[in-house]
C-alpha cells in the first residue's frame, strides 16, 4: 500500500512510544485548519510524516497555542532525494537550502553528518556565516529528506 503522507510537507519528532498519542494529538490541533491532513507513522520510532497543506506560519501559530505534549521537533519538508542520487539531487535543489545556519543529521540508515556535509560541500551549499534557520537531514530508508526546522520543544516528562 502506497504512504498517503507521501511526500510529506512536514516531518514531526515525537516522544518515543507516545507515536500513536502524537498521531492524534498532532493531527487533531491541525484538523480544523485541513479537514484532509494525513499524519502516518513511520518504522522509525519518534518520527511522524504530515501531509497537509497548512503553511509553516499558520502551522506554527497553531502548535504553539496549544502545544502537544509529545512533540519535540517540527519541521517543514524543503525537499526529499532519493539515496543512491543525493548529491545530484543536491545539486539541482541548492537553492532551497540558502539560509541555514547550523546543520543536524538523524544518523540513522547508514547516514552521517561527516557525509551530509561533505555532500552539501560538493553540491556548493554550506552554512549561512550571519543567523539563519536549523537545517535538520532526516534519512527514512532509501529516502532523505531535507528539512527546516521550525520548532523545538524540551522533553518536559
Amino acid at each position: 500500500m502506497e504512504n498517503p503522507c507521501w511526500p510529506p510537507t512536514y516531518v514531526a519528532t515525537v516522544a518515543y512510544g507516545k507515536e500513536e498519542f502524537a498521531e492524534l494529538e498532532i493531527g487533531d490541533a491541525l484538523y480544523p485548519l485541513d479537514p484532509e491532513i494525513k499524519v502516518c507513522r513511520t518504522t522509525y520510532g519518534g518520527l511522524l510524516l504530515l501531509k497537509t497543506f497548512v503553511t509553516e506560519e499558520t502551522a506554527v501559530k497553531t502548535l504553539l497555542a496549544a502545544p502537544p505534549s509529545t512533540l519535540r521537533r517540527f519541521m517543514k519538508v524543503l525537499f526529499c532525494c532519493e539515496f543512491t542520487e543525493l548529491l545530484e539531487c543536491l545539486r539541482r535543489n541548492a537553492k532551497l537550502l540558502s539560509g541555514f545556519s547550523y546543520m543536524r543529521v538523524s544518523e540513522r540508515s547508514g547516514v552521517s553528518y561527516g557525509r551530509v556535509a561533505e555532500l552539501l560541500n560538493s553540491a556548493g551549499c554550506g552554512p549561512s556565516p550571519v543567523g539563519g534557520y536549523i537545517l535538520s537531514v532526516e534519512p527514512l530508508g532509501n529516502v532523505v529528506c531535507f528539512t527546516k526546522q521550525l520548532l523545538t520543544f524540551k522533553n518536559i516528562s
